[in-house]
């Protein structure tokens, strides 16, 4: 895998193309909002729907949150469940958007299907960056236990170093400077297996910068890893580097059509099952 446009700093100030609107919830526009904050009164005013997927079929924008649903799930468990199709969707939008998703899943060991179902916010957290966090991500039918146990992602939670604003582009010198062992570049045997998920947040990254194109993401596929970091707060080995709860990706890729991007994603937990959050940032080279 080489090196590719491995840049100090990214270019952040490239115009997006003219046909993308802007989509995100007005509220969330201001900057004070953080996409982890609980409801307040004024919530509890908002519309909330069932989406008909016979008549519309899903979003990308609902297949795209429901794969971060089962990537959390897979993360948890330890599993590898394989999205099917998307069952049911209902959406309820305040200043936030939050989506109950259930889908249809398989397990390629026992090739057997289940049925997942997934709660997930998101919003704009700041202008670029884009939040996505799981409250609940289990297998269908629900126990009462797990029903019992459903609360808000909770960011006071998280270690605080993985807090605040999101961070800037990594420097030429990270692997070799003063905090050298907090990083480690990800191998190629490493990127092939796990393909799937790297493949998930460099989309992820790019859908903060493309969510009102419809097919745009499907076009920009399959992208092209050029260098992928993985940052963590702790000195651990490398291969736990990749899997730790708690991580910060720079993601260097390419889109089929020959765009150029670097995507920072910062991957969070507040230690309470079916919690995960995925705050995300694109730069467009």
């Amino acid at each position: 895998m080489g090196n590719g446009l491995w840049k100090q700093e990214a270019r952040a100030s490239v115009e997006e193309p003219s046909q993308l609107e802007d989509e995100r919830p007005r509220e969330s526009i201001n900057t004070d909002q953080h996409a982890w904050a609980l409801p307040t009164e004024d919530t509890y005013s908002y519309n909330q729907q069932r989406i008909d997927l016979e008549l519309f079929g899903p979003h990308p924008r609902i297949v795209l949150f429901g794969r971060v649903g089962l990537h959390c799930y897979n993360l948890r468990k330890g599993t590898n469940l394989q999205l099917l199709k998307v069952l049911n969707c209902d959406a309820r939008m305040t200043s936030l958007i939050s989506y109950s998703i259930t889908l249809e899943a398989m397990d390629p060991v026992g090739h057997s299907s289940c049925e997942v179902q997934v709660q997930l916010r998101y919003a704009i957290e700041n202008i670029g960056c884009l939040s996505a966090i799981t409250s609940r991500c289990i297998l269908k039918p629900k126990t009462p236990e797990e029903d019992d146990k459903h609360f808000e992602f909770n960011k006071y939670l998280v270690d605080y170093f993985y807090r605040g604003d999101m961070p800037e582009w990594i420097t030429e010198d990270a692997l070799t400077g003063r905090d050298k062992l907090q990083y480690y570049e990800i191998n190629y045997s490493e990127l092939e297996e796990e393909k799937e998920w790297l493949d998930l947040y460099a989309e992820l990254s790019l859908f903060s910068k493309w969510q009102a194109n419809r097919d745009g993401l499907e076009s920009a596929k399959p992208f092209e890893m050029k260098k992928i970091v993985v940052r963590t707060r702790e000195n651990v080995e490398s291969w736990k580097k990749v899997k730790a709860k708690n991580a910060i990706f720079y993601i260097s890729f390419k889109t089929r059509c020959g765009q150029d991007c670097n995507g920072i994603i910062r991957k969070t937990t507040d230690g309470m099952p079916g919690h995960f959050s995925l705050e995300v940032k694109c730069f467009l080279l």
